[in-house]
């Protein structure tokens, strides 16, 4: 399980460590522009993500036919998403952010005000109550965008969200969004305990 995580992180790191170089170039805008426009598409039709994508991948992670390996779901998505978080930004990714534990760690820059809040937390709990791993990728991509547009710094731990994507297609899925929702509230909660200790 342990070797299967790794694997799962090390391609993602792979990935990024091949755009970063050149994501500010004409090559390296029109690959994540590629990317982007697979976004809402089955892998079988985005063929502008395949080199990049099968390149990369284990031989024992690729599909056979038309069947997709959780693997390559949970690369092609995290790809998309880390494809958002670059357009028209260059910023040098690292691949992996120490900062943010999972996602829910890192879309817990949306909650701000009140009124903020009581949106993003709808959202939220939309989508880790989604019933699909498509519903699920649908809402994760649009709270990625308003992430994008709403938050100062905003940073995504991609090589853990592959893997957090891959163990959910594989019995985990409980497991995991719960892990998201602690990191989203608690995190949350904590700072601002923090800040109420600190204006006594």
């Amino acid at each position: 399980m342990d070797e299967e995580r790794k694997s799962i992180d090390a391609v993602m790191r792979k990935i990024i460590a091949e755009i970063e170089p050149i994501k500010t170039l004409g090559s390296g805008k029109a690959l994540l522009a590629g990317i982007r426009d697979s976004i809402g598409k089955e892998l079988a039709n985005a063929p502008q993500v395949w080199p990049l994508l099968f390149a990369n991948l284990p031989e024992e992670y690729l599909g056979n036919k038309a069947r997709v390996t959780a693997e390559e779901n949970a690369i092609y998505l995290s790809l998309q998403i880390y494809a958002l978080m670059q357009q028209g930004s260059s910023k040098l990714e690292r691949g992996e952010e120490k900062s943010t534990r999972n996602i829910g760690e890192s879309l817990r820059a949306l909650r701000g005000d009140e009124s903020k809040t009581k949106a993003m937390d709808e959202r939220f709990n939309t989508m880790v109550t989604a019933g699909s791993f498509e519903e699920l990728s649908h809402y994760l991509r649009q709270m990625i965008k308003i992430l994008k547009a709403n938050a100062a710094n905003p940073s995504v731990n991609y090589p853990k969200l592959a893997n957090d994507l891959f163990w959910m297609q594989k019995g985990k899925r409980d497991n995991i969004l719960m892990d998201w929702a602690r990191a989203y509230y608690q995190s949350f909660q904590k700072s601002t305990v923090e800040k109420e200790n600190t204006n006594e």
